[in-house]
């Protein structure tokens, strides 16, 4: 059976803005076998460009197999596609997993002027978490607007943006009265003894975000981390996904399912790893003007389900 692919181009609501760039258009692709879909968000972080994802695609109408090098985003689409043709299409008892009927997904707030932040907290109401994107310490005065204006608690998402331990410890006496959950990657994959040195004595709980991808060493990330977040498109497919998440439950780690900027097709397939997780972070199409996939999700009193 023959494979098809479209691409998308996603208009955001807002320029998401990060630690490390910043856009207000993501290119996605759509790969179709037959009745089935998934999605391919390729992100820049791991070098995934959509001129990569069609030479990818290129490979695949040559060789009708499968390719082992493929990048992770590409191969994920396809391992779901076969994942879901295997189940027909249901997820849930592909995996084993249970499908829970509304789901309490954080929404993120990309890094922005001060003066926007009011106008986007009461544009987007009714969250039970609020994940705020920052750099550094030069986004302090950011993360306070935010407190000031929430009660909410906050999922602190650096994207490796600190340089060191010593500016990372000085945020965290500046912030540590915030209503602050856990913050996500404070360092670079490379800083190994900084988050030794900083899960003993943090005051919040550190997660992995860019320091995982298909797998990882469980005795090395207990010192690092308290928890992970595992993502299709980095992990190779949904059921890798669960593997890292049960994994990650064995070796007492707290779990989280995330996301790309993906449509809601991409965040509907993540919603059936959700019932092995600690937190839920499946926002990436919320955050879309133009999602082609809308009509698979709705979005209700800031939970999500499947429709």
């Amino acid at each position: 059976m023959k494979y098809e692919m479209k691409k998308l181009k996603l208009e955001l609501k807002v320029n998401w803005k990060l630690s490390r760039n910043e856009t207000l258009v993501k290119e996605n692709f759509i790969i179709t076998r037959g009745d089935y879909s998934s999605e391919v968000a390729p992100n820049t972080r791991y070098d995934e460009t959509p001129k990569l994802i069609e030479a990818h695609f290129k490979e695949l109408e040559k060789a009708k197999t499968m390719n082992l090098l493929w990048c992770n985003c590409f191969q994920s689409a396809i391992n779901n596609i076969l994942l879901k043709e295997q189940f027909a299409g249901d997820l849930f008892k592909a995996l084993g997993t249970t499908k829970k009927d509304q789901l309490e997904t954080s929404f993120s707030l990309p890094i922005m002027d001060l003066d926007d932040v009011a106008g986007y907290l009461k544009a987007n109401p009714g969250y039970s978490f609020y994940k705020v994107k920052i750099k550094s310490l030069e986004s302090l005065a950011f993360l306070e607007k935010i407190a000031s204006l929430t009660d909410k608690p906050l999922r602190i998402d650096a994207n490796e943006g600190f340089e060191s331990l010593e500016s990372y410890l000085e945020f965290e006496d500046k912030v540590k009265s915030f209503n602050i959950q856990f913050v996500e990657q404070p360092f670079p994959t490379s800083f190994f003894d900084e988050y030794i040195a900083l899960k003993k004595i943090s005051k919040f709980e550190i997660i992995a975000d860019e320091s995982l991808l298909q797998d990882f060493n469980a005795e090395k990330f207990k010192n690092m981390f308290h928890g992970i977040n595992v993502k299709s498109m980095k992990s190779r497919g949904l059921e890798n996904s669960k593997r890292l998440l049960l994994k990650a439950r064995e070796h007492g780690l707290k779990t989280m399912v995330g996301c790309m900027i993906e449509t809601s097709l991409g965040i509907s397939e993540a919603m059936s790893l959700a019932s092995l997780c600690d937190y839920i972070d499946l926002d990436g199409s919320l955050l879309l003007k133009n999602d082609p996939y809308s009509h698979l999700i709705k979005l209700e009193d800031g939970k999500i389900s499947l429709t």
